[in-house]
């Protein structure tokens, strides 16, 4: 995705330094973004510990409630928690369905070779996104205990998979013959 984000703009690639020059920024753009995330999942994951740790809430909070109980137990102030959760929850899903749908679209375009109008390449990659949660969420029993399982065997899901593809990518990226210099 970094490579894409470089390819991305207008960078003379004919200068190696201008090449590194754009990698090295795009790296530290990255990485605060990341570190970012890091602080803000520490954030939660301390608030909702020293919130529900030990009580008997703590076996009954999911994703639907989560703002509910927060909004209980620290109070809502002038900006109420409820809305900063809701915002967190969907600031988080899309960060990761905007990141899959860029990555999808430099992988059609780049690496797949294909070659497609961007608005056409743009719709293929976000339906690929959407479509299958429509159907999940169609299909799928909508009470708020089965999303929470659904959810819970998400993040599993993910947890499992995360090697698969995180594994050939460094491995490939750190070889100059596929990379170049």
């Amino acid at each position: 995705l970094l490579l894409a984000l470089v390819q991305s703009r207008q960078v003379d690639r004919s200068k190696k330094g201008r090449v590194h020059e754009a990698i090295n920024y795009y790296s530290i753009e990255s990485t605060l973004a990341l570190v970012v995330s890091f602080i803000i999942n520490i954030f939660v994951t301390t608030v909702f510990a020293k919130g529900f740790y030990g009580s008997e809430l703590a076996n009954s909070i999911g994703l639907a409630n989560a703002g509910q109980y927060l909004e209980e137990t620290y109070g809502g102030g002038l900006f109420p928690i409820l809305y900063i959760w809701g915002i967190g929850l969907l600031a988080a899903g899309q960060s990761s369905t905007i990141t899959g749908t860029y990555a999808g679209q430099f992988i059609m375009g780049g690496f797949l070779n294909l070659r497609l109008k961007k608005w056409t390449r743009a719709l293929i990659t976000r339906s690929c996104a959407i479509i299958p949660t429509m159907i999940v969420a169609l299909l799928f029993d909508s009470t708020e205990e089965s999303l929470d399982v659904l959810n819970g065997w998400l993040n599993v899901l993910q947890s499992v998979q995360i090697p698969f593809a995180l594994i050939p990518l460094l491995y490939l990226v750190s070889k100059e013959q596929i990379m170049g210099k």
